[in-house]
């Protein structure tokens, strides 16, 4: 990546000119301004303590080491040193793109690790509403963006089939169960409104006839919500490697011999006849969770901690958990888990998303008649598809409450910002069906006359290009997945604009090849950056 030939052309460019001196920490990045740069760096500032000299003077020192044959240098107040690419780095990294093909973007960023990444993990009770549903996009895009990075990823989904919640569900599926053979009866207390459960308990009967107890007709009812959840989450792109049921959890003694051996490690106390997990750590923050209840049944920590050791000891190097933010009360004992179980915490990752208000234009939908109180996921995907529901659900940062318009994810025009990106992709290969039909050979990494492409929206196009991997690798070490979404309409507005400029199939046959290859490296960036998203990348539209 350019961006670490700079930052390492500046770390020596210190040690050779200062000496013994602790580089510092700095930063190199794209300015916000591109008159001042391609990148920018902090680094005199960020050096002026140590050295004891005005940071312009140390500026000009270092510019004086920096200035090479792949990038020009300026200096600019207070102390920022500015780097301007040269065209022949340009041209060197569209063949890069033009010869790495699918691969392009990929860093060795987490290269022999492995992580596990767990998201979705739905209420087992009913429908995916359109809140949760955001962990999916979110967690499927951390998973994919860590494998481009080398990691080696596993997907897992926490199925909490047991306790209140699933006891609940079990007394409405058979209050509308009974009804339907005639019987009469009471709505249950704390029982789930709206039509979903009645429609399960409908097709029990169905399918299952008329002889089912209770307990029957709950596991019935919980593999029909669990298969049906599955099912939405296959629709935008998501597969799961590993699916852990806490009745299993449960029925193995895991939870149990989890739960005592924190007792003998003295985290779990008794107190008013339950236990209590209350360790001395610095990440409860004075939190403490009931485990085992007075009644003596496990409360959902106490399964969660079993879990939990599983994932802190199975040799994992990185573990990450997506979590609506009404868990952000869990997230410390999680923590104070991984100090339990001797896993580094710096390694532990809880990323927090906020709740989706969806909108129809101005209008806000507020309930849904199958779920009765929320508006589920499903009624979301079938009026907009995956791809819309995805990128609209990643387009804000996970901590940002987000309004999904409804009305505007179905529009088929430019105003909708996925069929924007799309669209480019689709117009490049229409560029290509063109060159095709008029004969023209397919770009070559190595065969083009690339020094032809000097427009100032070639280079930009360029160079937004080349920072696609740095995007990758930033967006691994921080899951603000938000980047990935907002680089795409960012190259595909410079696409367009070059299109708008410039003709691709041209008179010339040297500058129709060049501008070929360049259409063809946007394809491919275009189509690694979707699929990061798990979203397609349409031919046409």
């Amino acid at each position: 990546m350019m961006r670490e030939k700079i930052r390492l052309a500046i770390s020596t460019a210190i040690r050779e000119h200062y000496g013994a001196i602790t580089v510092p920490d700095f930063s190199v990045a794209p300015p916000e301004n591109p008159a001042h740069g391609d990148y920018a760096t902090n680094a005199a500032m960020a050096l002026a303590k140590a050295a004891q000299k005005n940071p312009m003077e140390i500026a000009r020192e270092l510019a004086a080491r920096l200035d090479t044959e792949q990038w020009s240098v300026e200096v600019a107040a207070p102390g920022f040193i500015n780097f301007y690419l040269k065209p022949e780095v340009l041209h060197d990294g569209l063949k890069t793109i033009l010869a790495e093909g699918e691969a392009f973007g990929a860093v060795d960023f987490g290269k022999g690790k492995k992580a596990r990444v767990e998201y979705v993990s739905a209420n087992p009770t009913g429908p995916i509403h359109i809140g949760n549903a955001r962990g999916g996009p979110i967690g499927e895009t951390v998973a994919r963006v860590l494998e481009k990075t080398g990691y080696e990823v596993l997907r897992e989904y926490l199925h909490n089939d047991a306790g209140t919640q699933v006891e609940k569900m079990g007394a409405t599926l058979w209050y509308w169960y009974s009804k339907a053979l005639g019987e009469e009866g009471e709505f249950p207390e704390g029982g789930y409104q709206g039509e979903y459960l009645r429609e399960v308990a409908d097709r029990a009967l169905r399918t299952e006839g008329r002889s089912l107890d209770q307990a029957r007709l709950t596991a019935f009812g919980l593999d029909y919500v669990f298969r049906e959840n599955i099912a939405l989450a296959a629709r935008l792109g998501i597969s799961f490697d590993r699916i852990v049921k806490e009745s299993e959890l449960l029925a193995s003694g895991k939870t149990a011999a989890a739960v005592e051996e924190l007792k003998q490690k003295g985290v779990i106390k008794e107190r008013e006849g339950a236990w209590w997990f209350a360790p001395a750590d610095e990440f409860l923050e004075d939190r403490e969770s009931v485990v085992i209840r007075s009644t003596g049944q496990p409360a959902y920590f106490a399964s969660d901690i079993a879990y939990h050791k599983k994932k802190f000891t199975s040799g994992y190097d990185l573990v990450v958990n997506v979590f609506g933010s009404n868990h952000h009360g869990h997230v410390p004992k999680l923590q104070a888990l991984t100090k339990i179980y001797g896993f580094d915490p710096a390694r532990f990752t809880v990323v927090l998303y906020q709740y989706v208000r969806v909108k129809r234009g101005a209008e806000v939908v507020t309930m849904s008649k199958r779920a009765g109180t929320y508006i589920t996921a499903q009624e979301v995907l079938d009026e907009v598809g995956p791809d819309s529901f995805n990128f609209f659900l990643l387009m804000q940062a996970p901590a940002s409450h987000i309004d999904f318009d409804i009305a505007l994810a179905r529009e088929q025009s430019q105003q909708n910002p996925v069929y924007y990106v799309q669209y480019a992709h689709a117009r490049c290969a229409a560029i290509f069906r063109e060159a095709e039909n008029r004969g023209l050979q397919p770009p070559a990494s190595s065969r083009q006359p690339l020094d032809l492409l000097v427009a100032e929206e070639e280079k930009i196009l360029i160079k937004y290009m080349l920072r696609f991997p740095e995007v990758v690798e930033d967006t691994a070490a921080d899951f603000h997945v938000q980047r990935i979404p907002h680089y795409a309409l960012d190259l595909a507005r410079a696409f367009h604009h070059f299109y708008e400029k410039h003709r691709v199939i041209t008179d010339g046959a040297d500058m129709t090849a060049a501008r070929l290859a360049l259409v063809r490296a946007v394809q491919i960036t275009l189509k690694n950056t979707l699929t990061l998203m798990a979203i397609s990348s349409p031919e046409k539209m």
